[in-house]
């Protein structure tokens, strides 16, 4: 609209379209008191009437056109602005789809070669120190078990980033199959119960009577439902941690719906509204005290999005939080989202 209108208003800002509005307010000052001019042929009238009619209206209109040319004036300035403004942020853009490719890029590749050394320094500490266990070296086991354990932390920060790039580069894909829930459930029981008595806290599980079969990555969902039971068991001390896993129908498919709830020390409203976000980490004497990366939230949501749902959070400082995840269940519910 604003190319198809602009080479008309260039035309009336030069000195030849200042002559044809000059030209166009003459004219209409003649063709508005041409009734005039018709009965001063036909009539007795004097001539000064129409000469005085027409000078009048030519003084009237003039400043009118002139008027008008500076308003499209203004108007051409607007649109060539709007243009050139039009034009820098396409440019911006397409830098920054640039720049954020980079740099997915390069995460992926350092990531993948952060991963190797990492492993071997983990694997290397563990036998270290089941040697040491064996050799009755009480004194060095201790400092290997630090080394490992730091190793397995950097490791986890490692593969979380490299989870990040490969979901923004667009390559991390979703591999679908039935996933038996009464069996996933005892899996991550099991593996989440050292965290959560760490803290001296204890689990309860709520789920339906008949969970079945469900058709999902289960390794993107163990991964999601970890890190929310793993931040749970963190902020929570000598308290109480819920697990429920649901499944809801609607429409044609059904949908499975996990949360879990803590008793723990809450969120900030204020922080609440941009908890998902990559990094973002709760207020400085808070993250010193619990640690953390901010990344495990942002990594959840985004894996739940890839599986066609999402999570919602809801929190009270002081009184705890409530993380829920819900994503399809069936190729029904898949096929409602495409």
């Amino acid at each position: 609209m604003i190319e198809a209108e602009a080479p008309k208003l260039r035309l009336l800002e030069t000195r030849r379209g200042t002559l044809l509005l000059l030209t166009l307010a003459v004219v209409s000052s003649v063709l508005l008191t041409f009734p005039i001019w018709r009965v001063l042929f036909f009539g007795d009238i004097p001539r000064a009437v129409p000469i005085t009619a027409t000078i009048v209206s030519f003084v009237v209109g003039l400043p009118l056109i002139l008027y008008m040319q500076q308003v499209i004036h203004r108007v051409a300035d607007s649109e060539r602005a709007l243009t050139r403004l039009t034009e820098q942020l396409a440019a911006e853009r397409e830098k920054a789809e640039l720049a954020n490719e980079a740099k997915s890029e390069f995460l992926a590749r350092m990531s993948h070669e952060l991963r190797t050394p990492l492993n071997a320094v983990i694997g290397y500490s563990e036998m270290l120190l089941e040697d040491a266990e064996a050799d009755g070296f009480g004194k060095h086991t201790d400092d290997l078990r630090r080394i490992a354990g730091a190793g397995k932390h950097l490791l986890a920060l490692v593969n979380d980033v490299l989870d990040l790039s490969r979901i923004e580069a667009g390559r991390m894909e979703v591999t679908m199959a039935p996933i038996d829930l009464g069996r996933f459930i005892e899996e991550i029981a099991e593996a989440c119960q050292p965290l959560i008595t760490g803290n001296g806290n204890t689990l309860t599980i709520e789920r339906d009577s008949d969970t079945g079969v469900v058709l999902g990555d289960a390794t993107k969902l163990r991964q999601i439902v970890l890190n929310l039971l793993s931040n749970a068991a963190k902020f929570t001390e000598r308290g109480q941690i819920t697990l429920s896993i649901h499944r809801q129908r609607q429409g044609a498919g059904d949908w499975l719906v996990i949360a879990v709830r803590d008793t723990g020390i809450g969120i900030e409203p204020q922080l609440l509204m941009k908890l998902f976000d990559s990094f973002t980490q709760a207020e400085p004497m808070i993250t010193r005290k619990y640690g953390g990366s901010g990344l495990g939230l942002a990594l959840s949501r985004k894996l739940c999005r890839l599986m066609g749902g999402d999570i919602t959070a809801e929190s009270q400082p002081g009184r705890g939080s409530c993380f829920a995840l819900r994503i399809p269940a069936s190729m029904a519910s898949m096929a409602g989202l495409i």
